[in-house]
């Protein structure tokens, strides 16, 4: 039975119910267009026949229940493309909800697709086609209709459902380990957290800077961020990438210095001014030595490249034997850096099980590949 959990006490009943349950498929609705943080509008929670709600967390005073199942240790939680999910319930909570299973990389697992969407999912091992009519609701407006309600339950009604039959297939083909380091990665808190000093690489046009421009931009990113978290505010509208690329490159002493530079002189950023100069000042007394840099694209050598395209060969050879996609395994960046770097292993995950072993054998020579019956074979060379 559907419900829509819209008051403490029906929160309250609907956690007493969960409490006593090993799984919970949860989705969630939210809107972020105008805050820095994501605002979470409503929660979708279905664990079995007698459990199928919506969570009205705008119109509820007291999650706390709710927390509490999601902290719960022994409550596995599933979700379909997991990080943003988490990333919310993070922000809600201060910790990510664990353990979990993401039926994404887990469909990816099964040769299903690489990052395959839920809706193509649900079509793919329930043949239902999802109602899209709802897919720009803005989830914060009240009241919801009854067809928005629908459209968001259906999330987890065929979510429950598939996450039963991929388990399934996952036991029988004995892969369940093989999303062990997926799943630590996305309960892992530090995947969330705020890095200040990173700030930076995500700054558009920050190629056309070098030296001690990259340490400006560094500070001002950084800068930009704080401000962005402490209004609650995209990072955009507190200044734009442009700005800080031509802060980080001119390096303004004064005030007449940024009025020249375009856009900065907006009524909106005239607040800003000291900030910058303060920043800009802080940046320059950075030490050489403690200059970020851009990462130096290396590159490949023709005989490198020669060898990546062999090892790609174990890589497509093992995705083939798997029926996986190849770039689930590895791309060929990945193993290009791997080569560059005079590693023989791609990682210590599953993906490094399916190739390690084999990667070793070719560039020690102690295997080879060769063509037998128009089929790819990897044999001991004679």
């Amino acid at each position: 039975m559907k419900q829509y959990i819209n008051t403490n006490k029906a929160l309250f009943e609907l956690c007493k119910l969960l409490k006593n349950k090993e799984w919970i498929a949860l989705d969630t609705e939210f809107i972020r267009e105008k805050n820095y943080y994501p605002k979470l509008c409503l929660v979708q929670i279905a664990a079995g026949d007698d459990v199928l709600a919506c969570i009205d967390p705008l119109s509820i005073s007291n999650l706390s229940p709710f927390i509490d199942i999601l902290k719960d240790p022994s409550i596995i939680k599933v979700f379909h493309a997991a990080y943003q999910d988490l990333e919310i319930f993070y922000y809600l909570m201060d910790e990510v909800p664990a353990p979990i299973f993401d039926t994404q990389p887990a469909a990816s697992v099964l040769g299903l697709g690489e990052q395959i969407g839920y809706a193509r999912l649900v079509e793919e091992l329930l043949n239902v086609s999802l109602e899209k009519s709802q897919s720009r609701t803005d989830w914060s407006r009240r009241p919801l209709s009854k067809k928005q309600i629908d459209y968001a339950i259906d999330d987890v009604k065929y979510l429950q459902k598939i996450y039963h039959l991929i388990y399934k297939k996952l036991e029988n083909k004995q892969r369940l380990l093989w999303l062990e380091s997926d799943f630590e990665h996305l309960t892992d808190s530090s995947t969330y957290e705020i890095n200040l000093t990173s700030c930076w690489n995500r700054v558009k046009g920050r190629q056309v800077l070098k030296g001690r421009q990259l340490a400006v931009l560094q500070e001002l990113a950084a800068w930009r961020e704080e401000v962005a978290v402490k209004k609650d505010r995209p990072r955009r509208w507190i200044v734009n990438d442009d700005i800080l690329v031509d802060l980080a490159r001119r390096q303004p002493e004064n005030l007449s210095q940024i009025q020249q530079i375009r856009n900065a002189d907006d009524k909106h950023l005239k607040r800003y001014h000291q900030d910058w100069i303060r920043v800009i000042q802080k940046a320059k007394d950075i030490p050489k030595e403690n200059w970020p840099t851009m990462p130096t694209k290396r590159k490949a050598s023709a005989s490198q490249d020669i060898l990546v395209d062999l090892l790609m060969l174990v890589v497509k050879y093992q995705a083939k034997e798997h029926h996986i996609s190849a770039s689930f395994i590895a791309t060929r960046k990945q193993v290009l850096k791997m080569v560059q770097e005079g590693r023989s292993s791609l990682s210590s995950d599953w993906r490094g099980a399916l190739v390690n072993t084999a990667f070793a054998d070719i560039l020690s020579g102690r295997k080879e590949i060769s063509v037998q019956n128009g089929e790819v074979v990897f044999q001991l060379r004679v």
